[in-house]
């Protein structure tokens, strides 16, 4: 099987023959079958993988946690013929069930369709899962590679180079920036082959990166994958039919995310509108990967205008580019993905601001980007009346990172508003020219070629501008590999806080009767500044202050709903425990609502209040809860916590209608600790079936606590929640 290694001199392409789809690729190495295998849709627990091969193959998949021993095998299958290129076969296998935050091996099998000889074992490549918050890592991404273009930017032994070199890296995954897989340079009319060659084209060059990585991919312009073209009426060039063609072939050798996919569920958030002709575009989309947000998105699938160019025989480019547009249900995703994300770092990937033009932070003012018409004057209310504020607003507003754009084939970083702009190299440019140089008055410029790699922590993120040269060019200054930019965003300062609230309780548990619960956080900034949140699990029955933290901003105004906290905040597979909420600001409204799917459908489950200081039983005070009962029909469950750092008592009487004390006990919470008392009644020593109230209160000094009680009914399990007066 060809495996593709990088490429010496005596193996360069003719640059006569790079204009011709089909001899761009590095020239086989092995007899057949040539294999391509590009790795994507990664997420926690599972990777698919995309293969093509020239020959009718069965295939299988090893795989393990340790590099050459393979614990685990997808079932064979044979790869189904290629519907977009005769004498091809084609398929995406998913490898499920994997562990997160772990990094496994795996290795194609194969065999030809129809035999029953020995599989013939491929090369050993490696990928590493999702990682929960906390973890570091790192990612690397190019700007366009323009492989069409190679008597000005591009020279095939240097992409190997550049990305033999990335793979290096061992990225969690590689990310292209668009404009890889350019269409509007060919002949018309336009063929279905034509335009798969060249996604087919990259398929060699992409196999190398993706050995120890995964890929992500963006739309360009010049993909030509766009509404526009879309909707052009029928002619002679085939041109409404080019993004069709285009985006079916992406969609099939390059495994892509979509929401609700069925083989990554909910994990990926992004574009849910399938288009005729093609399904689900899977050009925008979400994920989170340790402490960071990563965000694509495109305009060329939502633009009713020509975005950037057309193909054909189409001409219409607006001189209006409040036209050109990201589209009402992109915004409104973005925006909710921006605003509802607990991670401290976010990142907003797009081939350009607004698709087009040229330059970075000189633009971003403009049209539905920044706000302004060409002649400087305030134009967003009237043409966008629908979005509170242009992107860039929301991306200041939300704390976004780094902005990374391609188009513009140079390096480029710049800052604006406390947004990073960042313009990313192209790869393969034997020229190492700063295309377009003076479109950017400001920032750090320098010319290709190269890739960033980008390296994420708690405590920062850093970006490398990774230069290489091919080996005729190298010199004393010219050294492949060698970084020739890099700059860190260091994780700001957290504000001590104004205030905190307590949820008393939280789960991601299992429950009787196959219940299995979970808890929603809802907050609400309800004042006029930006609130610095630090979220803190407490867990149970245990000292909470050294309890995992993460902190993020909620925009004035603004309202956040962190669907299971626990595993989408935290990151935990199981658990219990209190949550403490502190803000830099005072106006926070709080609450947890924890439910579970109930056996005939929808949900049941019970809401709680977060309490504020002021809502704590103290020393010296009493609380009362009603409605307590311990009979045939009901059950009560106390939750206590502790809301300071040093241990307490809570003093726990239960009393009946008549006013007599049946039972007290005396519970001792760890700092900042949380307990359940479960059946209170029984626990106080209590044997009758009895109704009554619980009396709390504490003898410790200066001490604090939140409490209240779940009256569960004994025939469905649902809760109720009682909270202390």
């Amino acid at each position: 099987m060809k495996n593709f290694p990088p490429f010496s001199a005596l193996n360069r392409l003719a640059p006569a023959l790079l204009l011709a789809v089909t001899s761009l690729a590095p020239a086989p190495l092995e007899a057949a079958p040539t294999v391509t295998l590009v790795a994507g849709q990664l997420t926690d627990r599972s990777v698919t993988i995309g293969a093509r091969a020239d020959a009718a193959l069965e295939i299988s998949f090893q795989y393990g946690v340790s590099s050459g021993a393979y614990t685990g095998a997808t079932p064979a299958a044979v790869l189904p013929a290629d519907p977009y290129a005769t004498g091809f076969f084609a398929s995406q296998t998913v490898i499920p069930g994997l562990a997160a935050d772990t990094r496994y091996y795996y290795r194609l099998q194969y065999r030809t369709a129809g035999t029953t000889g020995a599989f013939t074992a491929g090369s050993e490549r490696t990928f590493h899962t999702m990682r929960p918050a906390g973890s570091s890592f790192v990612f690397c991404i190019q700007g366009d590679s323009h492989p069409e273009r190679a008597k000005s930017m591009f020279d095939p032994d240097l992409y190997v180079q550049t990305l033999t070199a990335a793979s290096k890296d061992q990225p969690d995954f590689y990310i292209l920036s668009g404009d890889d897989f350019s269409v509007d340079t060919l002949p018309t009319p336009y063929t279905q082959p034509s335009v798969t060659g060249r996604y087919t084209l990259q398929l060699p060059w992409l196999d190398l990166v993706s050995r120890s990585s995964t890929l992500f991919l963006v739309n360009g312009n010049h993909e030509q994958a766009s509404l526009w073209n879309y909707n052009l009426p029928s002619d002679g060039t085939n041109s409404n039919q080019v993004p069709v063609w285009a985006q079916n072939a992406r969609n099939l050798y390059y495994p892509m995310p979509a929401p609700n996919d069925a083989s990554t569920g909910a994990f990926y958030s992004g574009n849910a509108s399938p288009l005729s002709g093609i399904g689900p575009l899977r050009n925008s989309y979400a994920w989170q990967n340790g402490d960071a947000l990563f965000v694509v998105i495109d305009p060329y699938w939502s633009s009713p205008a020509m975005v950037d160019n057309g193909i054909g025989s189409s001409s219409g480019k607006t001189a209006d580019r409040w036209l050109i547009s990201h589209g009402d249900t992109q915004y409104q995703w973005l925006q909710q993905t921006l605003e509802q994300s607990t991670a401290k770092w976010k990142f907003v990937f797009a081939h350009h601001v607004m698709g087009t033009g040229r330059g970075g932070i000189e633009i971003a003012g403009q049209y539905e980007w920044g706000g302004h018409d060409a002649d400087g004057s305030w134009g967003f209310p009237t043409r966008r009346p629908t979005w509170p504020v242009p992107l860039h607003q929301l991306m200041v507003a939300n704390h976004v990172t780094i902005f990374f754009q391609g188009h513009d084939h140079l390096f480029a970083h710049q800052q604006l508003d406390g947004v990073t702009y960042q313009e990313v190299p192209i790869p393969a440019d034997y020229t190492y020219t700063a295309f377009n140089a003076d479109a950017y008055t400001s920032g750090d410029v320098l010319p290709n070629a190269g890739y960033l790699r980008v390296t994420v922590a708690s405590t920062g993120v850093k970006v490398e501008y990774v230069r290489e040269f091919l080996p005729k060019d190298e010199n004393a200054t010219q050294v492949s590999g060698q970084v020739a930019f890099s700059y860190t965003v260091a994780a700001p300062p957290v504000p001590p806080p104004a205030a905190t609230w307590l949820l008393p309780s939280s789960a991601r548990a299992s429950g009787a009767g196959g219940a299995f619960y979970t808890t929603d956080l809802a907050i609400a900034n309800t004042g006029t500044s930006d609130a610095t949140l630090t979220l803190k699990f407490l867990g149970h029955d245990a000292d909470g202050t050294a309890g995992t933290e993460k902190s993020f901003t909620l925009a004035a105004g603004k309202g956040a709903t962190y669907a299971d906290v626990l595993g989408s905040v935290f990151g935990l597979s199981s658990g219990y425990g209190a949550l403490r909420v502190a803000s830099s600001t005072t106006a926070l409204a709080v609450s947890g609502q924890t439910s579970t799917p109930a056996p005939g459908g929808g949900t049941f489950g019970q809401s709680v209040p977060a309490f504020a200081d002021a809502d704590l039983i103290r020393s010296g005070s009493t609380r009362t809860i009603l409605g307590v009962r311990e009979d045939g029909a009901f059950r009560t469950n106390l939750i206590l916590t502790n809301g300071t750092t040093s241990p307490l008592y809570a003093d726990v009487s239960l009393v009946d209608a008549s006013g007599a004390v049946l039972a007290s006990k005396r519970y001792t919470l760890p700092p900042l600790g949380m307990t359940q008392v479960t059946r209170v009644v029984r626990d106080l020593g209590v044997a009758a079936d009895t109704a009554g109230r619980l009396v709390l209160s504490t003898p410790t000094a200066s001490g604090a606590l939140a409490a209240y009680a779940a009256l569960i009914d004994a025939t469905t399990n649902d809760p109720r929640t009682l909270l202390p007066r």
